[in-house]
């Protein structure tokens, strides 16, 4: 089974200082996910340069296939202990995921990550050596379906130190949290906000160190296709509507006419329902094989304003009302955010001859409509591929 890795992170920075210390960098690579987070010495610029050199350095060179000891050796030379502290200069956390969900992670003075599994708490065997003069920790464990992970600095368990808690909120409270928190079938964005949350109330609002939370989770692919315009081209409205109903993934269709020519060639009833339109969005339609259709243009615009909402937003908005409607563009939003993890989206490039007034920038603002989804949906974590024809 192929894995797709959702993530979502949140930061706070220490009281005072205008940048974070910590630093989270992500790459999406053909063999599966990479994640680093790094912690810079101190707070403010100095820190956040600090931890900001560590995770680039650390995420390009295993983006190009460096393995983590010419990763922690090349830091290490470039990032000298501090002489007055004795302390590196940067902490760092990798972790890599295939898409078999065989992971290895490797940590040099943080926080241990945490797995979960259905809400519980995973053993995470941890092996010590030495690399490039760094005592670092490593582990080989695998992950499945549903299956969490969370990386965290040390703002998170010293939460709450001098202020609401003598000790900070310590490594043990915070894996119980979350696993209270995945019991309650809540998403990883979410958990992720009550964890930023809760921190920042145990600080008293006034955080005393940098705090990051990064939490990964594993999740079988979820396609959907979406095919908006027909072809420019009409000898290609068979290839095109045949390629589009056997993709392997859920099928959505924005425009009228676009729906009218799938009906037409696969010979399909096109039923209107009425009682889902509202005063600014185009009622949406039934048709056997396809998941939604709805109308083209309004509808994909108030989508893209739903979804731009969602990605603008630092907390989980999976209770939304927006996307609780039943118009055509809550619904369209709620599958691409909430259920879908690759988006491929089929353009056409044929004017639309009911909208004469307009039709020499149809076209183009067709594709800039599919260009604003793709961006938003991919700062979300969303997969997206766009084709045009």
């Amino acid at each position: 089974m192929t894995l797709f890795f959702e993530y979502y992170h949140r930061q706070l920075n220490k009281w005072g200082e205008e940048l974070c210390g910590d630093n989270v960098q992500i790459a999406r690579t053909p063999e599966g996910l990479i994640a680093v987070v790094a912690d810079g010495l101190g707070s403010g610029v100095q820190a956040s340069i600090l931890s900001t050199l560590t995770a680039k350095i650390a995420i390009s060179m295993l983006a190009h296939g460096a393995d983590t000891e010419e990763v922690i050796s090349t830091i290490a030379l470039t990032l000298p202990v501090c002489r007055r502290r004795e302390l590196a200069y940067s902490t760092i956390n990798v972790l890599r995921l295939s898409p078999q969900g065989d992971c290895y992670l490797a940590e040099f003075d943080c926080p241990e990550t945490m797995v979960f599994r259905r809400g519980k708490l995973q053993d995470v065997e941890r092996v010590e050596r030495m690399i490039g003069g760094k005592r670092v920790k490593e582990s080989f464990f695998s992950l499945v379906p549903g299956d969490m992970v969370f990386l965290i600095s040390d703002g998170v368990i010293h939460a709450g130190v001098g202020a609401s808690l003598n000790m900070g909120w310590q490594w043990a409270n915070v894996a119980a949290f979350i696993s209270k928190s995945m019991q309650q079938n809540n998403s990883l964005r979410a958990i992720v906000s009550a964890l930023y949350h809760t921190c920042r109330h145990l600080y008293v609002g006034k955080p005393g160190d940098d705090t990051t939370i990064l939490g990964i989770q594993a999740r079988e692919p979820e396609p959907v296709y979406v095919l908006t315009g027909p072809p420019k081209d009409r000898s290609l409205d068979t290839e095109v509507v045949r390629r589009f109903v056997a993709a392997s993934g859920r099928k959505v269709i924005c425009g009228g006419s676009t729906a009218q020519l799938v009906a037409r060639e696969r010979g399909l009833r096109l039923d209107t329902e009425l009682d889902t339109m509202d005063d600014a969005i185009p009622p949406i339609a039934n048709m056997e094989e396809i998941d939604l259709v709805t109308e083209g243009m309004l509808t994909l615009s108030a989508a893209l304003t739903i979804i731009r909402t969602f990605a603008a937003s630092q907390d989980d908005i999976e209770d939304s009302a927006l996307l609780k409607r039943s118009d055509g563009a809550s619904r369209l939003a709620n599958l691409l955010l909430m259920q879908a993890t690759h988006i491929h989206f089929m353009v056409g490039g044929a004017v639309n001859t009911a909208h004469l007034d307009y039709t020499s920038s149809q076209v183009s603002a067709r594709r800039q409509l599919i260009s604003d989804l793709t961006l938003y949906l991919r700062q979300v974590g969303k997969e997206v591929t766009v084709e045009y024809f």
